[in-house]
């Protein structure tokens, strides 16, 4: 009846005109007619009996995202005269299928298992089993084969920039998993609007469509097997693990009971709804700051580089009010320090609150470039001189509210005088550079990798204008020059000029206003070009591509793969099969109208982003850069210090009082950032991803501060408050009275050692693991040359107390923790070396990789 209730569902879905069309361009052989095939993403099962129903053919779409998931599309009547795939069982909800062949040829028998009812029906594999036999007949009609004039076709309007074999050349990428490849008509409406590059009208529908087939068929062919073939071998972390590195990753902190019980109750659905709780959390807006920042570098006008380094880029002609904190030197009102600071942020990092305001409303991204609006906190208002705004609280520097400045054409990100500002022009480079740039972060295309000659490698001086006329040249600045044309009415501190109030006119040795080979038309454009642009970008195809990259760096600490050229097979098959998985998850953010959160959780959830390891039968060439295990930046470090031990890395905690409130004083923050591979977006612009023999030092000392910090600190709070001690005091030594080992203090510590490691590292360790019993074996090293060490010196005073750097004798507001005639609440001493002996234990996990790396 559950099979039947869901079925009925399936037949009534709208869809099913589409896919009988699609089940029709299917040619299955007589002797092969029962078997179900797996290819071009879809699963056919030709004939399942289901009571009641009959005999009925499926046909489920295969999605793949932390497993393979088998969404039933369609059922529908088949003949009575095709023998049974397989078994419906109706008591456990399982599909038995006896035969399935994938595009390799091989042949699996496979047990597919109910997984959801909400939202469609989905089932994912049970079980796996290969079968023995020769390569199966495809059952998948291959299509009608290219003909020699469409191969003609493809020399004629695509070679001489993509090769005659789609490799890509200098000018133009490789064709095999290109970021337009997810779908036919997506292809063949970019080549119709787009290509060829500069006269996208020589290739009208028709041209595009043959096109768009050849490339799919001949360079794109086999790319879901070589995906389905390198993601096999990769393990991948587990529900809880990935819900862990998810938390630790995008908020900070570890995850919620709430959190675990949605994944053990939800599974890869639960997973999906934790991850997007986080998402809703300040927390995650922070990261997403970072991991943009990282490209746009506008945070070199943060307070951080100087007191006024955003505010003083400002006209006094455009914004007179800009330093409305600063009345007068005498007159400056006490928190004056404070308003400058608030106010300068909140113009350094605008174009970072556009960003993090259209992901929280769930906007779509190309919004970060089309919005008509920029965005101010209640401080950089004024500056601007917009009033009117009704902020929740006008004292939050980090509320930011949407606005638009009279007779400015706002185009998000573009218009933003930082980030004008931060990639400036000159009257020689006449916004070029700014043009580069828009290529890079939003179109992801590096414009310095096309081929030709540039200043430096020769001089043209005899053709007339050879950026235009010298072919060397032109190469780049017919891509190039158009975008820099755009610009035109910003000039290069930022200000928007109309060209009623310019000067002269732009120069007449460059290429006209335009964008991948179309002119902009003046009429309605001519002072506003910039946002021209910005609706063209939106809606390229690189787009898309350009916000992936930006979010797989950030969230796996590495770039995609580029087009390995000259490389071997291998390095091909790996570049492929990553590229191809991410159009897949590009086109989920394309459709889901680019909602920036689907493209998180999809990368989060997808094989590279969960890797733990590989099959020992992988290839390592293949698999030489998978994986998203990556050197925690200072700041991620710093948060995750702050979220385990409940302080940051400065100063001992009796001193701590002095500076709690001061971001200075972190140590990852501000005294060792940029030395632990931190940026400062001005002269230091890229993060090391690899440490060095410095940052190695600076780890040890700081996981030997730490724990000389934290351990005493825990063991002084009330048992209910405690972090890393649940299951033993400071009091409690291993050895009785009579110095021999008591079983029942043994069995304490051993639990909280497990518990370390778990709360930690996120390692469930088992009492009999190697881990464990080397972590045992250092406590009882570090306790018994310890206790020796007292015992010689007769306990003297000077050995028996802690170090002073690590007792407690204030608390965290610094008041002390003893007065005369009370209770002494103070934790100086270590008579049994106990806690001593704990440190060493959380230095040596502190500084182990799991616990510095992401």
């Amino acid at each position: 009846m559950v099979m039947g209730h869901l079925l009925r569902r399936v037949m009534l879905l709208s869809a099913m005109l589409l896919f009988s069309q699609l089940l029709s361009s299917l040619l299955t052989p007589p002797s092969f007619a029962s078997r179900a095939t797996l290819d071009n993403g879809y699963l056919v099962v030709p004939r399942i009996d289901v009571d009641g129903y009959g005999a009925l053919e499926l046909v489920f779409r295969v999605v793949f995202t932390d497993e393979y998931q088998f969404q039933l599309e369609q059922a529908v009547e088949t003949s009575d005269g095709i023998s049974n795939s397989g078994v419906f069982d109706p008591i456990n909800l399982t599909i038995d299928v006896d035969e399935v062949a994938i595009e390799s040829g091989k042949l699996y028998a496979i047990q597919l298992q109910l997984s959801s009812q909400t939202g469609g029906i989905i089932f994912t594999i049970s079980e796996a089993v290969k079968l023995p036999g020769t390569s199966a007949p495809s059952s998948i009609n291959p299509g009608t084969q290219p003909t020699s004039a469409t191969a003609s076709l493809y020399v004629q309007q695509c070679g001489s920039c993509h090769g005659a074999a789609g490799n890509g050349t200098a000018v133009a990428p490789p064709l095999a998993a290109c970021a337009n490849c997810a779908s036919t008509g997506g292809l063949a409406a970019y080549i119709r609007d787009n290509m060829p590059l500069g006269q996208p009208t020589a290739c009208d529908s028709v041209c595009a469509g043959q096109l768009a087939d050849y490339i799919l068929q001949v360079f794109n062919g086999s790319n879901q097997q070589v995906v389905n073939q390198t993601v096999g071998f990769i393990e991948l972390l587990g529900d809880g693990e990935t819900l862990r590195k998810a938390a630790e990753q995008l908020v900070s902190r570890l995850p919620t009971l709430a959190e675990f019980q949605m994944v053990a109750s939800g599974g890869s659905a639960g997973l999906s709804q934790a991850i997007n709780g986080m998402m809703d959390e300040p927390g995650f807006y922070r990261r997403l700051g970072e991991i943009f920042n990282d490209y746009l570098l506008t945070d070199k006008y943060h307070s951080r580089n100087g007191s006024e380094a955003a505010i003083s880029l400002l006209s006094s002609d455009d914004f007179p009010n800009r330093r409305w904190f600063d009345p007068d030197k005498d007159k400056r009102a006490e928190n004056f320090e404070l308003l400058r600071r608030n106010t300068n942020n909140g113009v350094a990092q605008e174009p970072l609150a556009l960003i993090n305001y259209v992901v929280k409303n769930e906007r779509p991204f190309t919004e970060i470039l089309t919005a008509d609006y920029m965005m101010v906190n209640a401080f950089s208002a004024q500056t601007f001189g917009v009033s009117g705004i009704a902020f929740q609280n006008p004292n939050d520097p980090n509320e930011f509210q949407p606005t638009a400045l009279p007779g400015i054409p706002h185009a998000g990100i573009l218009t933003s005088p930082m980030f004008l500002n931060r990639y400036p022009t000159t009257a020689t480079n006449r916004n070029r550079g700014r043009a580069r740039v828009v290529y890079d972060l939003f179109l992801d295309t590096d414009i310095l990798a096309i081929e030709g000659v540039r200043p430096g490698n020769s001089v043209d001086i005899t053709t007339p204008v050879p950026t235009v006329n010298n072919p060397q040249c032109s190469k780049c600045h017919s891509v190039l020059d158009p975008v820099a044309s755009i610009f035109q009415n910003w000039n290069h501190k930022g200000q928007y000029r109309p060209a009623r109030l310019q000067k002269s006119g732009w120069y007449v040795d460059m290429e006209p206003r335009g964008f991948s080979g179309e002119i902009m038309p003046l009429a309605g454009n001519i002072d506003s070009s910039v946002r021209w642009l910005a609706q063209k970008i939106a809606a390229d195809q690189k787009f898309p591509r350009a916000v992936a990259r930006i979010l797989v760096t950030g969230l796996t600490g590495k770039e995609p793969l580029e087009n390995p050229e000259g490389g071997g097979q291998l390095e091909v098959d790996a570049y492929i099969a990553e590229r191809t998985m991410l159009n897949d998850i590009q086109s989920e953010f394309v459709q889901d109208n680019y909602n920036l959160k689907t493209l998180v959780r999809r990368i989060m959830l997808s094989p590279y982003w969960r890797a733990q390891g590989l099959s020992t039968d992988a290839s390592q060439d293949v698999h030489k850069f998978t994986g998203s295990s990556y050197l925690l930046s200072p700041e991620q470090l710093d948060r995750k210090i702050e979220s385990l031990l409940g302080f940051d890395w400065r100063r001992s905690l009796d001193s701590y009082s002095k500076d709690v409130n001061s971001e200075w004083a972190s140590k990852l923050q501000h005294t060792y950032h940029q030395i632990y591979g931190g940026i400062d977006s001005d002269s230091v612009t890229t993060r090391l991803r690899t440490p060095n023999g410095m940052m190695g030092a600076m780890q040890l000392r700081m996981a030997n501060e730490l724990a000389c910090y934290a351990v005493p600190h825990d063991f002084w709070l009330p048992a209910e408050q405690r972090r890393l001690f649940l299951f033993v005091d400071h009091t409690q030594s291993p050895y009785d009275a009579a110095g021999q080992l008591d079983s029942l203090v043994m069995t304490k510590i051993r639990d909280n050692l497990q518990y370390l490691h778990k709360y930690l590292l996120g390692e469930e360790l088992s009492l009999q693991s190697t881990e464990l019993q080397m972590s045992e074996q250092l406590f009882m090293t570090v306790l018994n040359r310890g206790r020796q060490v007292i015992l010689n010196s007769g306990a003297e005073w000077s050995v028996v107390r802690l170090p002073s750097d690590c007792d407690r004798t204030k608390d965290l507001q610094g008041g002390e923790l003893y007065e005369k005639d009370s209770f002494d609440k103070r934790l100086v001493e270590d008579r049994q070396y106990v806690i001593r002996a704990w440190m060493a234990v959380v230095a040596y996990l502190l500084a182990d990789y799991k616990f510095l790396y992401s």
